[in-house]
Protein backbone atom coordinates (compact mmCIF):
# COMPACT_ATOMS: atom_id res chain seq x y z
CA UNK A 1 0.00 0.00 0.00
CA UNK A 2 1.28 3.07 -1.20
CA UNK A 3 0.84 6.48 1.49
CA UNK A 4 0.38 9.50 -0.23
CA UNK A 5 2.36 12.53 1.10
CA UNK A 6 0.23 15.40 1.98
CA UNK A 7 2.75 17.64 1.83
CA UNK A 8 3.31 17.13 -1.72
CA UNK A 9 -0.51 19.38 -1.96
CA UNK A 10 -1.69 22.65 -2.57
CA UNK A 11 -1.49 23.11 1.47
CA UNK A 12 2.15 21.19 1.68
CA UNK A 13 4.06 24.80 2.50
CA UNK A 14 0.94 26.44 4.84
CA UNK A 15 0.99 23.21 6.57
CA UNK A 16 4.45 22.71 6.89
CA UNK A 17 5.08 26.52 8.32
CA UNK A 18 2.32 26.33 10.56
CA UNK A 19 4.29 23.12 12.28
CA UNK A 20 7.01 25.01 12.49
CA UNK A 21 5.57 28.05 13.76
CA UNK A 22 3.68 25.77 16.91
CA UNK A 23 7.13 23.93 17.34
CA UNK A 24 8.81 26.63 17.62
CA UNK A 25 6.48 28.25 20.49
CA UNK A 26 6.75 25.12 22.49
CA UNK A 27 10.51 25.41 23.34
CA UNK A 28 13.23 22.48 23.64
CA UNK A 29 15.90 21.12 20.89
CA UNK A 30 12.73 20.72 18.64
CA UNK A 31 11.15 24.20 19.20
CA UNK A 32 15.21 26.22 18.83
CA UNK A 33 15.61 23.93 15.65
CA UNK A 34 11.62 25.02 14.04
CA UNK A 35 12.90 28.70 15.29
CA UNK A 36 15.93 28.11 12.95
CA UNK A 37 13.97 27.29 10.13
CA UNK A 38 11.37 29.95 10.37
CA UNK A 39 14.40 32.17 10.41
CA UNK A 40 15.24 30.50 7.12
CA UNK A 41 19.01 29.31 8.69
CA UNK A 42 18.34 25.44 8.89
CA UNK A 43 15.60 22.91 6.23
CA UNK A 44 12.84 21.14 7.61
CA UNK A 45 14.41 18.05 6.09
CA UNK A 46 17.74 18.94 8.38
CA UNK A 47 15.78 17.83 11.42
CA UNK A 48 16.43 14.27 12.51
CA UNK A 49 19.90 15.13 11.34
CA UNK A 50 20.55 17.49 14.43
CA UNK A 51 21.60 15.61 17.53
CA UNK A 52 19.40 17.50 20.11
CA UNK A 53 16.31 17.21 18.26
CA UNK A 54 16.85 13.32 17.48
CA UNK A 55 17.53 12.52 20.33
CA UNK A 56 14.50 14.15 22.15
CA UNK A 57 12.47 12.41 18.99
CA UNK A 58 13.73 8.58 20.21
CA UNK A 59 12.76 9.19 23.29
CA UNK A 60 9.31 10.74 22.77
CA UNK A 61 9.09 7.63 19.86
CA UNK A 62 9.78 4.98 22.47
CA UNK A 63 7.52 6.02 24.83
CA UNK A 64 4.66 5.93 21.62
CA UNK A 65 5.93 2.91 20.46
CA UNK A 66 5.25 1.36 24.24
CA UNK A 67 1.84 2.80 24.55
CA UNK A 68 0.95 1.46 20.80
CA UNK A 69 2.95 -2.40 21.93
CA UNK A 70 0.44 -2.21 25.15
CA UNK A 71 -2.81 -1.94 22.79
CA UNK A 72 -4.58 -5.51 21.95
CA UNK A 73 -3.41 -6.36 18.20
CA UNK A 74 -7.15 -5.33 16.90
CA UNK A 75 -7.07 -2.11 18.31
CA UNK A 76 -3.47 -2.14 16.55
CA UNK A 77 -4.90 -3.07 13.44
CA UNK A 78 -8.00 -0.86 13.75
CA UNK A 79 -5.29 1.89 14.18
CA UNK A 80 -3.29 1.00 11.00
CA UNK A 81 -5.75 1.00 8.41
CA UNK A 82 -7.08 4.28 9.38
CA UNK A 83 -4.05 5.92 10.07
CA UNK A 84 -4.19 7.25 6.44
CA UNK A 85 -7.27 8.83 6.91
CA UNK A 86 -6.00 10.09 10.04
CA UNK A 87 -3.24 11.73 8.89
CA UNK A 88 -5.16 13.82 6.18
CA UNK A 89 -7.95 14.42 8.74
CA UNK A 90 -5.15 16.15 11.00
CA UNK A 91 -3.28 17.85 7.81
CA UNK A 92 -6.49 19.52 6.83
CA UNK A 93 -7.15 20.66 10.63
CA UNK A 94 -3.55 22.39 10.46
CA UNK A 95 -3.92 23.69 6.92
CA UNK A 96 -8.05 25.48 8.71
CA UNK A 97 -5.88 26.26 12.63
CA UNK A 98 -5.49 30.03 13.18
CA UNK A 99 -1.98 29.73 14.17
CA UNK A 100 -1.22 32.90 15.64
CA UNK A 101 -3.96 31.98 18.10
CA UNK A 102 -3.10 28.94 18.64
CA UNK A 103 0.87 30.36 18.78
CA UNK A 104 -0.32 32.62 21.48
CA UNK A 105 -1.83 29.95 23.31
CA UNK A 106 1.46 28.05 23.96
CA UNK A 107 2.82 30.28 24.81
CA UNK A 108 0.22 31.70 27.32
CA UNK A 109 0.49 27.90 28.35
CA UNK A 110 4.46 27.77 28.61
CA UNK A 111 4.92 31.25 30.48
CA UNK A 112 4.04 29.80 34.10
CA UNK A 113 7.04 27.22 33.26
CA UNK A 114 9.32 30.05 32.62
CA UNK A 115 8.62 31.42 35.91
CA UNK A 116 10.53 31.03 38.76
CA UNK A 117 8.22 28.80 41.67
CA UNK A 118 8.60 30.93 44.29
CA UNK A 119 9.64 34.51 45.10
CA UNK A 120 12.90 34.69 47.11
CA UNK A 121 12.83 36.96 50.01
CA UNK A 122 15.42 39.84 50.88
CA UNK A 123 17.69 39.38 53.34
CA UNK A 124 16.63 42.48 55.33
CA UNK A 125 13.09 41.01 55.86
CA UNK A 126 14.34 37.59 57.16
CA UNK A 127 16.26 39.29 60.19
CA UNK A 128 12.63 40.95 61.08
CA UNK A 129 10.97 37.76 62.03
CA UNK A 130 13.27 34.57 60.37
CA UNK A 131 10.87 32.11 61.84
CA UNK A 132 7.97 33.25 59.33
CA UNK A 133 10.11 32.60 56.00
CA UNK A 134 11.51 29.30 57.41
CA UNK A 135 10.19 27.54 54.19
CA UNK A 136 11.61 30.12 51.66
CA UNK A 137 14.98 29.08 52.26
CA UNK A 138 16.92 25.80 51.21
CA UNK A 139 19.10 23.88 53.70
CA UNK A 140 22.60 24.97 52.74
CA UNK A 141 21.65 28.78 52.12
CA UNK A 142 23.38 30.91 54.60
CA UNK A 143 20.85 32.93 56.89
Amino acid sequence: MTMHNPFESDQGDRVRTTMMRLLAATGGAAGDFAGEVLAGRRRPSELLAHRPVLEEFVQDARGLRNLIDALPAEQRRQLATGAQAGLEQRFAELAALDVDSAVAELRDLAAPALEPSRTRVSRASRADDEDDEWDDRTYLEPL
